[in-house]
C-alpha cells in the first residue's frame, strides 16, 4: 500500500436495480459533454433513465424521488448543493455544466450538474498496482486494472488543492476520485464510496 492510498476513494454508482442510469437525448449525445466545457449559455445537457425498460420488464419501481448524484457510467450529475459545494473548491480541470434529468414519469428535474473533467490525472503506480499488462490500443494506452496504488513521488509534489478531485486517466474504469479532506460531498443516497484499498 502507498502512502496516498489511504487518502483516497472511488466515486462509483450504486449496484440496486432501482436506481436510474442516466442516458444522453439524442442532442446531448451529439456533444463532447463528457471532455469538453461547451459554450456558456448553450442549452442544458438532458438525461434520461435508460435502465427504465429493464426496471419496467422486472416491475421495479424507480426510486423516487431520484437522489441527489445520478451516473452516465463512471461521470456523474450532482445535484444543486453539490455542485455549489465543489465551485467554491475551485477544483482545476473541472468544468460544472447545467443538466436536466427526465425521470420514469417524465418529471424534469432542472436542479443537476454536470462534472466535465477536461483534463484527466494519471497518478497509478505501475509498479505496485494490479493490471493486465496489455492495454487496449487506444490513444491513450488504457489498462484493465486487478488493484490500485497511487504514485506516491507525483501526489507528493502536487498539491492537494490540484488533487482533491479528479477522474482518473489510463484505466479502463476511468473513476473520479475524491480525497478524504471531500469525501463527504458524495456521502449521499445514490452514491457508492469505495476506498481505493478495497478495489
Amino acid at each position: 500500500m502507498g502512502k496516498f492510498d489511504k487518502d483516497y476513494f472511488f466515486i462509483r454508482s450504486p449496484s440496486g436495480e432501482h436506481f436510474p442510469e442516466l442516458t444522453p437525448d439524442m442532442d446531448t449525445a451529439e456533444k463532447p459533454y463528457a471532455t469538453e466545457l461547451l459554450p456558456i449559455g448553450g442549452k442544458p445537457l438532458i438525461f434520461y433513465n435508460g435502465f427504465l425498460d429493464f426496471q419496467k420488464s422486472k416491475k421495479i419501481t424507480p426510486i423516487d424521488p431520484p437522489p441527489d448524484v445520478l451516473f452516465d457510467g463512471s461521470d456523474m450529475v450532482v445535484c444543486d448543493r453539490i455542485a455549489d459545494k465543489l465551485t467554491d473548491l475551485e477544483i482545476p480541470n473541472l468544468a460544472i455544466q447545467p443538466a436536466i434529468f427526465i425521470d420514469h414519469k417524465d418529471n424534469w428535474h432542472e436542479n443537476y450538474w454536470f462534472l466535465t473533467f477536461v483534463e484527466r490525472f494519471d497518478c497509478w503506480d505501475r509498479e505496485h498496482s494490479a493490471y493486465d499488462p496489455e492495454p487496449l490500443d487506444l490513444e491513450p494506452p488504457l489498462y484493465e486494472m486487478y488493484s490500485y496504488s497511487f504514485n506516491e513521488r507525483l501526489l507528493q509534489k502536487t498539491p492537494l488543492s490540484e488533487r482533491r478531485l479528479f477522474k482518473l486517466e489510463g484505466t479502463t474504469d476511468g473513476y473520479v476520485v475524491a480525497h478524504k479532506s471531500i469525501v463527504n460531498l458524495f456521502r449521499v443516497n445514490g452514491v457508492r464510496i469505495m476506498p481505493i484499498t478495497d478495489y
